[in-house]
């Protein structure tokens, strides 16, 4: 689904009553990743109150190499910057960024 699919589902989706406010952010992998998922960003649709953890198993299930092929402490993830904890809340235009510890 590209960007302007999404945010045509994200309009849809904020006038259905009782669903979470739609989110839009966007997932960056760095060279090595890009590897495994042959992009180097893609955009994410998730609901209103999501985290990190929520999306880090997102992104597993899709990619589920990189779990396989990486340990746990040989990644690194960053919010707009900023090193998350599993419970940290996303924002609408959040980009997170996956990379490997070199």
């Amino acid at each position: 689904m590209n960007e302007e699919e999404m945010t045509k589902m994200m309009k849809e989706m904020a006038k259905m009553p009782g669903m979470p406010k739609p989110m839009f952010l966007k997932v960056q992998y760095d060279k090595e990743l890009q590897k495994i998922t042959n992009r180097s960003e893609h955009p994410v649709l998730m609901g209103e109150g999501g985290t990190f953890a929520y999306l880090l198993q997102s992104v597993f299930t899709e990619y589920p190499e990189i779990e396989k092929q990486y340990a746990p402490g040989t990644l690194r993830f960053s919010i707009n910057g900023t090193s998350p904890k599993m419970y940290t809340p996303l924002f609408d235009g959040d980009t997170i960024v996956f990379s490997v510890v070199a």
